[in-house]
């Protein structure tokens, strides 16, 4: 879907300049970043893949996120008076805008989250992949998602847990039964996690009912659709 030499980065936080390292990417390849919401876990490495840019002779970099993205930047950036002359250019996004980047089809929808947080649907041709960031499994979600031949959904806690602004196994099944969706990544997994990832899989293949393939994400994994 996305040439290996025109790489999109959804979601930035610790460790991603290190792991575009492992995957093979120089920061000079992304030159675009979309974000779901502004909380650290999913941001934190930006102004270091920012400098990494600009440290090998890049100024400019794309950014599209929530409102508040900008004035997030800047505001870490005006830490480090070195950094001046970083020229990163922010779009807002807001759930229902579509728009084309790198040769793909962009739809944003509504997460469910802590603060205003946002999920990506990319289509290119007759292929579709979700991305949701953090949320609760919730319908406008599930709309989002219907038909993609890959949704990555986050699901931090494994049951028993009830919790808000997160996803939990049966409750994401059952949100996305019958959606039409062909596979599920399962990601953002908490500590809490570790040891039940089998049984995460099946609950959520329980909700689901039959046809749907789930996985654990893991890093560096690379998918072709």
């Amino acid at each position: 879907m996305i040439k290996a030499n025109e790489p999109i980065l959804f979601d930035c936080g610790a460790g991603a300049l290190l792991r575009l390292a492992e995957a093979g990417f120089s920061p000079l390849e992304v030159d675009v970043a979309l974000l779901t919401h502004l909380h650290l876990d999913h941001v934190s490495d930006l102004l270091a893949l920012a400098k990494a840019r600009w440290l090998l002779g890049e100024e400019k970099m794309e950014v599209f996120g929530p409102e508040g993205t900008k004035k997030w930047f800047e505001t870490v950036q005006s830490l480090y008076p070195y950094l001046a002359d970083l020229d990163v250019s922010f779009t807002v996004v807001s759930p229902g805008d579509e728009f084309a980047l790198k040769g793909l089809k962009i739809k944003v929808g509504e997460a469910v989250h802590s603060l205003p947080a946002l999920g990506y649907r990319i289509e290119s041709g007759k292929k579709a992949v979700v991305y949701s960031g953090d949320t609760e499994p919730v319908e406008s979600m599930r709309d989002l998602a219907e038909g993609a031949d890959l949704l990555i959904h986050e699901c931090s806690f494994p049951e028993p847990f009830v919790v808000t602004n997160h996803s939990t196994p049966r409750r994401l099944g059952e949100t996305f039964r019958g959606a039409g969706i062909k596979r599920i990544i399962l990601t953002h997994l908490y500590p809490q996690t570790i040891g039940c990832e089998h049984e995460m899989v099946r609950d959520v293949q329980a909700g689901l009912g039959s046809g749907v393939e789930v996985e654990i994400g893991r890093d560096l994994k690379r998918i072709e659709l």
